[in-house]
């Protein structure tokens, strides 16, 4: 087992504990295979560690739309049923915290947003919202909901074959629905397996969702975690930290709008994109005879060029798969690096997250 680095680190110290935690077990699980997602079409698996949000008060969109790093605004025009992704940033453009929106009701006083967010990066979030208040109407209670997800190549096929309403095609994409007599929302998003969605599903509801999806195979979270990587997909918390800017981790097409206003820590951001490619990129890497941990050190030509911040030994592609930060001069897509020593493993950079 190659050694990580020291849990005093840096980078270990701006991790979500949780979601580190999760890192390092699909790390150590050993070979971790995804064909029954691929073979059986969809299979259920639940999102634990997530946190649910009912954003409401007049000033919601106006404020969030100041706050975060994407147009809030226009997901407001686009209507009830869309949704978005965005960060929260500190003001030298870092990550506080990465949420998913959902737009569930327009009326300008009763109105809601859906908020979908690591579990531990709740407090930061709100904390900091908090403080930019002064007069504004808008509230953040967390509410009861779990979080189910049906992933694979024909999740869609899979739900409504158990009698749901789907949503439209889009990334964010989102309705309510009935599933086995329980009233969810089902929402698109990308974890890795072609055609996912969530269920939001208040406790009461969650065992007839269970039963109307009884045909499903239900693999641990660590095939969950397997998928993302080997979709080159980063967790926040864990490949995208406090001690990261978006545009190093694979946000910048997922969570940034470079038309909207301003926004906290928008200088920086845009400063750093206008300059080209940040000084370190987040990658995805295939090689060596095992899945290093989380944190081990990366090396090109003798030096420290990186680290690794996930891994799964793919039992699918036949060897490990991980992510890891890379400096711009060594991250070139079709170049190699050593793993957990100078002279170690060599893996190959498979892609830019």
């Amino acid at each position: 087992m190659y050694c990580p680095m020291s849990s005093s680190s840096p980078w270990s110290l701006s991790t979500l504990p949780a979601v580190l935690s999760a890192l390092e077990a699909v790390a150590a699980a050993g070979p971790v295979d995804t064909t029954v997602v691929h073979a059986s079409g969809a299979a259920l698996f639940s999102l634990a560690g997530r946190a649910v949000l009912e954003v409401t008060g007049r000033d919601r969109i106006r404020f969030l739309h100041a706050m975060l790093s994407n147009d809030v605004a226009a997901m407001d025009r686009a209507g009830v049923g869309h949704g978005l992704r965005a960060s929260l940033n500190d003001l030298k453009g870092r990550l506080v915290a990465d949420v998913h929106l959902y737009l569930v009701d327009q009326d300008k006083k009763t109105g809601s947003i859906l908020a979908l967010l690591e579990d531990e990066a709740e407090a930061p979030l709100v904390q900091m919202l908090d403080k930019y208040v002064i007069a504004e109407k808008v509230y953040f209670e967390r509410t009861a909901h779990e979080v189910l997800a049906v992933v694979g190549p024909r999740a869609s096929e899979a739900l409504a074959a158990a009698g749901a309403t789907l949503p439209e095609a889009g990334e964010h994409a989102h309705c309510l629905a009935t599933l086995g007599g329980a009233q969810v929302r089902i929402a698109r998003q990308d974890l890795g397996g072609g055609d996912d969605l969530l269920i939001f599903v208040l406790p009461e509801g969650v065992e007839a969702v269970r039963q109307a999806l009884a045909a499903l195979p239900c693999p641990g979270p660590e095939v969950l975690e397997a998928l993302r990587i080997e979709a080159a997909l980063p967790r926040p918390g864990g490949d995208v930290t406090t001690m990261h800017i978006v545009l190093e981790g694979g946000l910048k097409d997922r969570s940034v709008s470079f038309t909207k206003g301003c926004y906290i820590g928008q200088e920086v951001i845009c400063r750093i994109d206008s300059m080209g490619t940040p000084a370190r990129l987040l990658v995805q890497m295939a090689g060596g005879d095992e899945a290093p941990m989380p944190g081990t050190d990366l090396f090109a030509d003798g030096k420290n060029v990186g680290y690794v911040t996930s891994s799964v030994f793919s039992a699918r592609r036949g060897g490990p798969v991980f992510l890891g930060y890379l400096k711009k001069r060594a991250n070139p897509v079709g170049g190699a690096v050593q793993v957990g020593e100078p002279d170690g493993p060599e893996a190959a950079i498979v892609a830019h997250v």
